[in-house]
């Protein structure tokens, strides 16, 4: 009698669901488990993460014989030199954190005897682009902010 019962689609039914209950408490665990916390960085140096591919234009009314753009922290984005007069573009990847960038940018412009500009616009991967400048003669260094705040 007990053989015949386990051939009883009753019984098959009973096995499956057993089969079931038990691969249900795995799966349970696997899709209701919450996830881990992210591993924390150091603040020291930014990772590959922290930085946004961009374009860096430059613009020279006169010459440069060295131009150099730096990051707050002071890794070089640029180093020219002899730079003629002109536009020019350069890929590169900036570090903005809270949607700010400071840089600085030093510029040897030689011994002209009037005043020049140089002209620099960041535009970087999913922000509009913003132009940034100093005039001056001479060894010029020149603190610049770059900000997307929303307004």
């Amino acid at each position: 009698m007990v053989f015949k019962m386990l051939h009883s689609p009753l019984a098959g039914t009973a096995g499956v669901l057993a089969a079931l209950g038990l691969l249900a408490v795995p799966l349970l665990r696997l899709t209701s488990a919450r996830p881990s916390p992210p591993a924390q960085r150091s603040a020291a140096k930014p990772s590959t993460d922290d930085l946004t591919p961009a374009v860096l234009r430059l613009k020279l009314l006169t010459p440069a014989r060295s131009i150099r753009l730096k990051t707050e922290v002071g890794g070089i984005l640029l180093d020219l030199t002899d730079q003629a007069a002109g536009e020019s573009e350069y890929g590169t990847s900036l570090p903005i954190r809270n949607d700010a960038l400071d840089l600085l940018l030093e510029a040897d412009l030689g011994d002209a005897p009037s005043d020049t500009a140089v002209f620099l616009t960041v535009m970087p991967d999913g922000r509009e682009g913003q132009t940034r400048y100093t005039i001056g003669s001479g060894a010029l260094t020149q603190p610049l902010r770059f900000n997307w705040h929303q307004r």
